[in-house]
């Protein structure tokens, strides 16, 4: 029974190694040219950003390019993780029903 544990355990860290990776190595160049033309549209080094109010009401702000790539950096962390447990369970369940079919589960 150990040597199922194992297996599922090195096979859910590979899924998650993987998995983050890849959604990092995607996202990164989308990261970097989000960066170019945000500092392309900056005026004295901030980007205008606004909206709506759900009262209809517009409302005007800035940003700095640090806060932007801060917060492009916070989203990208997040979605790596998010995308690399995602895969290490896949994983994990895969490997389980292989052991499964292949008869090393009673």
């Amino acid at each position: 029974m150990a040597g199922i544990g194992k297996c599922m355990g090195i096979m859910s860290g590979i899924g998650l190694a993987g998995g983050a990776a890849a959604s990092y190595l995607i996202q990164a160049p989308a990261n970097k040219t989000a960066v170019k033309k945000a500092e392309a549209h900056a005026k004295n080094g901030k980007i205008k950003i606004g909206g709506m109010t759900p009262d209809g009401k517009l409302w005007d702000g800035e940003m700095t390019i640090d806060e932007f790539k801060k917060n492009l950096n916070k989203k990208t962390a997040i979605t790596t993780g998010l995308a690399g447990v995602l895969s290490a369970v896949g994983t994990a369940i895969i490997a389980g029903l292989t052991l499964l079919l292949r008869g090393k589960v009673k």
